[in-house]
């Protein structure tokens, strides 16, 4: 049943416009709020299994990334901030590592000292790779790859690469989804 959304999803995202969020970057599009987060199964850095629904409830800033991209490298520092930040305005910072193994994900964050980022692992990668094909039409997950969730679990938001998420316009909107 999820392989033929993603199908459907494929096919839409090819006609759907295409609509950046005034002020906050040109990179971020908003969506129509209709697609929810898959349920596939995440990681911990203890041990436990969830999913991106475990989250719902909250704003979540989903960003998809890896050890090796650099572009994550400058981009998690911010993220690190933001989820100290904003955590009692009620956004959470999901970072969503794509690397499939956990001691060298709990390694990387611990040795680059962002304390405020959890180390999840998409297991198997499909979480990225089913939100990449339903909103970017993408059979592969560029990183970073942000995706902006509201408090039901929808995607209302996605981010191509880097975004300056210690702006104003940027926690102006999480701040807005949140009291939303």
């Amino acid at each position: 049943m999820r392989l033929l959304a993603v199908v459907a999803a494929f096919v839409v995202a090819f006609a759907a416009p295409v609509m950046a969020q005034e002020g906050f970057a040109d990179n971020v599009t908003l969506t129509d709020g209709s697609k929810s987060v898959p349920n596939n199964e995440i990681s911990y850095a203890d041990g436990r299994k969830g999913t991106l629904e475990d989250f719902n409830g909250a704003v979540t800033v989903v960003t998809m990334w890896q050890i090796s991209c650099p572009f994550c490298r400058k981009e998690m520092p911010v993220l690190n901030r933001l989820s100290a930040e904003m955590a009692d305005d009620g956004v959470r910072v999901v970072p969503l590592s794509l690397d499939q193994d956990m001691s060298a994900i709990t390694a990387h964050l611990d040795r680059m000292d962002w304390p405020n980022l959890p180390a999840i692992q998409d297991v198997d990668m499909l979480n990225g790779l089913i939100m990449s094909v339903e909103h970017f039409g993408r059979l592969g997950v560029v990183t970073p790859t942000s995706f902006i969730v509201d408090k039901n679990g929808k995607v209302v938001a996605t981010v191509l690469g880097l975004v300056d998420w210690d702006g104003d316009a940027a926690r102006g909107y999480l701040r807005s989804l949140a009291a939303g």
